[in-house]
């Protein structure tokens, strides 16, 4: 009878990983998942995504392939737990903020993390946000929108939303290096033609707008329904 494969990054297979990770016995000298991962953070950031496979990771750890299969199954293993690994360093926003600014500034970190790591954004299209480091950013950002007053029907859709706003940032100013304003002032209507000057605007102050202009909406919906 076939055995029904387990999507990497699924419910299931998270699941399943930390179970393993659970009940591991930790070897004298052995690698870990955990310095796994991290080599393969080291040749994403330093090369970008394309150049992970297990036998390059494998080169860089002084180990060979066979060995690297006891702790992680596939390249696609990898990239889920790279994703997951990145989100970990995002920090919590401080507690004396008030709710809203908690929100806009988790926003940011988010997406400052991810620029860190620009070899890991492609990744995101194949890797299901479903890790406990993310996990526990969505529950940051949920109890920060809740605490704003939103409804939970306005709340879980509208944190979904957020992440998406984000990470399009993400794909957009990773692939054009953080200059926005280079798009601003090109083709036949330009900022410039309406008197305004492209290159103030910096892509951390045009990504802060969206955030706080989504928020605005958010409300704006609450006190329409």
């Amino acid at each position: 009878m076939a055995v029904e494969r387990v999507e990497p990054g699924s419910a299931v297979w998270w699941a399943a990983h930390a179970e393993r990770l659970r009940r591991r016995r930790p070897r004298t000298g052995g690698f870990t998942v955990e310095t796994i991962v991290d080599a393969a953070l080291r040749i994403v950031d330093a090369e970008g995504a394309d150049a992970l496979t297990v036998r390059r990771l494998a080169s860089s750890l002084g180990t060979s392939s066979a060995s690297l299969y006891r702790h992680v199954a596939s390249v696609d293993e990898l990239l889920v737990l790279l994703v997951d690994r990145a989100l970990g360093e995002v920090v919590q926003p401080a507690d004396d903020l008030a709710p809203r600014g908690r929100v806009v500034a988790l926003a940011a970190e988010l997406r400052r993390v991810l620029l860190a790591h620009p070899g890991v954004v492609p990744a995101l299209r194949a890797a299901p946000l479903g890790g406990p480091n993310a996990a526990q950013g969505v529950a940051w950002g949920m109890r920060d929108l809740l605490a704003m007053g939103f409804p939970p029907e306005v709340a879980v859709p509208g944190c979904l939303a957020l992440i998406d706003y984000v990470l399009g940032s993400v794909f957009f100013d990773s692939a054009s290096a953080g200059e926005r304003a280079r798009t601003f002032g090109a083709g036949p209507w330009t900022l410039d033609a309406i008197g305004l000057e492209a290159s103030s605007l910096t892509s951390d102050e045009v990504f802060t707008t969206g955030v706080e202009t989504f928020l605005d909406g958010l409300a704006r919906r609450v006190v329409e329904r």
